[in-house]
């Protein structure tokens, strides 16, 4: 029963925010002016130092691992192949979706619990204030402007992590690499990657809502909250993949 109740609340909470969001964008009302400028600075500009250095070093990681497979078979140059491929489609979207959910996931719960536990979101209410279109829509307005930008800067630099390991571990000059990158790598992996991390994204952002409206009451609540906010976001960017996984392989 508890778990049927929760989903009942999470898919009810999802279609509150699609049509609060789609409210937002016609109307512009119910929100404060300049709150999705600040989500923006929040998920965009604070994000990018971490993913950024992530996932470089998870193309450095991954280039590593497999550069001394592939020379034993005289295979070298394929390693730009398998970087440009596996950064792009896979590895860039799953880890700049975990990293989401730690930072911007984790932010969201403890904000609106936080509320929830004062009395705000009630307050609001009282006020006449959708709560869902006054929290929700500029975050969710926010990580679909930002996740094309995170995307491109993450696939990069994943790249360029296996350009210096290529050069210094295999001795394949940048120039050559990238070559090979831009021959296996289309338009549409690329594109691909930049929806399937929307998709995460706004499982973090709609997950962190869903469990900041949804608390026990008390500080207690508050941490709990937010610890549950990053398994529940992580399980269902793993989930997603998945099903990612099936659909376009």
């Amino acid at each position: 029963m508890k778990l049927k109740e929760d989903l009942s609340r999470f898919f009810s909470l999802l279609a509150d925010e699609i049509y609060a969001t789609g409210q937002y964008l016609r109307n512009r009302r119910g929100v404060l002016p300049g709150a999705v400028v600040q989500q923006l600075f929040v998920m965009g500009y604070k994000s990018f130092p971490i993913v950024a250095l992530i996932t470089f070093l998870v193309g450095i990681t991954i280039s590593l691992t497999s550069a001394a497979q592939l020379e034993m078979f005289g295979a070298d140059i394929y390693l730009a192949d398998l970087i440009g491929l596996a950064m792009i489609q896979e590895l860039v979207p799953l880890m700049t979706g975990i990293m989401l959910a730690g930072k911007i996931g984790a932010s969201i719960t403890a904000e609106i619990a936080t509320m929830k536990v004062m009395d705000e979101i009630d307050a609001l209410r009282t006020m006449g204030v959708v709560p869902e279109k006054f929290l929700m829509a500029p975050r969710l307005i926010a990580i679909t402007l930002v996740v094309p930008l995170l995307v491109a800067m993450a696939d990069t630099v994943g790249v360029a992590g296996g350009v210096i390991v290529a050069r210094v571990a295999l001795g394949i000059p940048p120039g050559v690499f990238l070559r090979e990158v831009f021959t296996v790598v289309t338009l549409g992996d690329f594109l691909t990657g930049i929806l399937k991390t929307l998709v995460f994204g706004w499982a973090v952002v709609v997950g962190a809502g869903f469990k900041g409206f949804f608390i026990d009451r008390g500080a207690e609540g508050v941490g709990k909250a937010t610890t549950e906010s990053v398994v529940l976001a992580i399980s269902l960017i793993i989930g997603l993949d998945c099903v990612f996984a099936f659909v376009l392989y």
